[in-house]
C-alpha cells in the first residue's frame, strides 16, 4: 500500500536526520594514564591525527605544553596552526600590527570526580560560586592569579551557557561563549578548548579531539 508523507512531516524527518549525532563512546580499555601521557608528552598524540582534525598539513601543527605545574592535573597542552588569516593587534605604544592568525585545540584540567558531581558542577545554579570558592581557597594557585580568575568567572557568569551532550563520553557539556567541551569518563573529567571562527566548527572539532583522546594508545 502506497503511503504519502506530507511536506511538514518530510521537513521534520529531514531535520531529525540532520541532527543525529555519531556517539563518541568511551572504549572499555580507556584509562586515565592515556590522558596523563598526553599532558606529559603532547607528541603522544600524533601531529598527523591533529592535522586531520584541523584540515591542514602535519608540518603546520605546533604543540605546546604548559608544564610549569608540578601537578599534572593542572597542566594543559595546546595544538595550534596558521589559519591563513591576518589578525590586528595593538602594541603598548598604540601601533597597529598585522600578524598571522592561528586556530587551536587544547586539552587539560583533568580531575577525579563522580558522575553526579560532574553533572552538578555544570547544572547547579551555585556552580559558579562553588568554582570561585575552590579557586580562591587553592593554595597551589598564585593569589593574584586566583583573584583574577575568580573575577573573570563572576563577570562572565551571566553569559555562560552549558549544553548537555549525552553522546560524548559518559556525559559532556558544551560551554559557550568560550567554546569548550567538558567531558566525564570513568571517574575523571577533562576539558577540550577551541579557537575557531565559529561555534559550530569549534564544537565539531572538540568532539573529534575527544574521540582521538579516547582511542589513543601511545
Amino acid at each position: 500500500m502506497k503511503r504519502n508523507i506530507s511536506l511538514p512531516a518530510l521537513v521534520l524527518l529531514i531535520a531529525a536526520c540532520n541532527t543525529t549525532h555519531q556517539p563518541v563512546a568511551v572504549p572499555a580499555a580507556f584509562e586515565t594514564k592515556q590522558l596523563i601521557s598526553i599532558m606529559q608528552n603532547p607528541q603522544s598524540l600524533s601531529k598527523e591525527s591533529i592535522a586531520k582534525i584541523a584540515g591542514t598539513d602535519a608540518s603546520e601543527i605546533l604543540a605546546y605544553s604548559e608544564d610549569l605545574a608540578s601537578d599534572v592535573s593542572k597542566r594543559t597542552v595546546l595544538f595550534s596552526w596558521k589559519n591563513g588569516k591576518k589578525k590586528s593587534i595593538k602594541t603598548s605604544e598604540g601601533k597597529e600590527l598585522q600578524v598571522e592568525g592561528y586556530s587551536s585545540l587544547g586539552l587539560g584540567f583533568i580531575a577525579k570526580i563522580s558522575k553526579a558531581g560532574f553533572q552538578q558542577k555544570y547544572e547547579s545554579k551555585t556552580a559558579v560560586q562553588e568554582e570561585m570558592d575552590r579557586i580562591t581557597q587553592d593554595e597551589t594557585i598564585d593569589a593574584d592569579i586566583a583573584i583574577a580568575e575568580a573575577r573573570d568567572l563572576a563577570e562572565n557568569a551571566g553569559a555562560r551557557q552549558f549544553e548537555k551532550l549525552d553522546y560524548v563520553g559518559e556525559l559532556s557539556y558544551w560551554e559557550t561563549p568560550v567554546n569548550a567541551l567538558h567531558i566525564f569518563a570513568k571517574g575523571i573529567c577533562f576539558t577540550v578548548t577551541t579557537n575557531f571562527d565559529d561555534g559550530k566548527t569549534s564544537k565539531e572539532k572538540a568532539i573529534e579531539l575527544a574521540q582521538l583522546v579516547f582511542n589513543n594508545n601511545p
